[in-house]
């Protein structure tokens, strides 16, 4: 039976979570934050298995955070789900070298976002509809995620009294769900498509969309996934390759919330994982081909060639 914790008035859900924080300090933090959420707390030294890593990049003072070896090997050999703050420019190399579906990475967060994924507010398993191989996902399952995860990660956070809750109210949580395995190779020809809209008008397109947050707040408009497959066509139309840290930026949205769609329309076979053959530690995305040309039909359709869209 769970044991209840009477700081928060969570019950202990009998998870573990090894701690590896980078420095005393901040081990103390993660050490609490996994209690707050429910988890017993361990540090690296003990040598034991567990449900759960936290593992912090941005604060490695002291030398003892793991590296991307020793978080493969403890991840493999212990089934277990890492959770890695880090800064957007680390995000590279995580996505492209740690196993895919053990982690989840929150690229410059506050720590109350990791909480419910500690709490097990949702199950790898019950994320089955993100995870299918047959190219269902359900994408409108992922705004639905972000708010029940953002509202129980607002109840822990009034429970544990932590600052600075606003700054979940506002951003998606970084849930992301396991892509599909491998890469995929570069395309073989370079020619565009007849129908296909021509490069500059998509970035006019682009600059457009961005122009809107002069005069309104950017959330008001977010929509990731478009202005995902807009930047993907549009380095498509120029022969440039697209890593993962630039297609964050260019979603629009927080890093932590462009990861997570980045990896669900992989998933959903809309996106191409494709190995920078010069640098294992990095990889692009690309559209596949059946989403390059679904988009050439729709701005056909749209009469986008006269009338760009925002």
């Amino acid at each position: 039976m769970a044991e209840f914790h009477s700081e928060t008035g969570l019950r202990h859900n009998g998870r573990i979570a090894m701690i590896a924080g980078g420095s005393l300090a901040r081990d103390a933090e993660l050490a609490r934050l996994a209690t707050l959420a429910g988890c017993t707390p361990l540090m690296m030294d003990q040598l034991q298995a567990a449900d759960f890593l936290l593992v912090d990049f941005c604060s490695k003072t002291e030398g003892n955070a793991l590296n991307f070896t020793e978080i493969n090997h403890y991840l493999a050999t212990h089934n277990s789900i890492a959770l890695i703050w880090s800064t957007l420019e680390s995000v590279e190399e995580i996505y492209a070298t740690l196993p895919l579906g053990q982690y989840h990475i929150l690229v410059n967060a506050h720590d109350v976002e990791a909480m419910p994924i500690l709490a097990g507010a949702f199950e790898r398993s019950g994320m089955d509809r993100l995870q299918e191989t047959d190219h269902e996902v359900d994408f409108e399952s992922l705004h639905r995620i972000s708010d029940e995860l953002a509202e129980f990660a607002r109840t822990l956070a009034r429970m544990a009294q932590l600052e600075k809750i606003a700054n979940v109210a506002d951003k998606p949580l970084s849930f992301r769900p396991p892509p599909l395995g491998g890469f995929q190779s570069f395309p073989v020809s370079d020619s565009v498509p007849h129908n296909a809209p021509a490069a500059v008008l998509l970035r006019e397109i682009i600059k457009q969309r961005r122009l809107r947050e002069s005069f309104f707040p950017p959330d008001l408009f977010a929509d990731p996934a478009w202005d995902i497959l807009l930047d993907l066509k549009a380095a498509e139309q120029e022969g440039q390759h697209v890593s993962v840290s630039s297609l964050c930026i260019a979603a629009a949205v927080p890093p932590t919330t462009a990861l997570r769609w980045i990896t669900a329309m992989t998933q959903s076979g809309m996106l191409e994982r494709r190995q920078d053959p010069t640098d294992a530690r990095r990889v692009f995305i690309g559209l596949s081909a059946e989403t390059s040309a679904k988009l050439d039909d729709c701005f056909v359709a749209l009469g986008a060639r006269s009338a760009p869209i925002v």
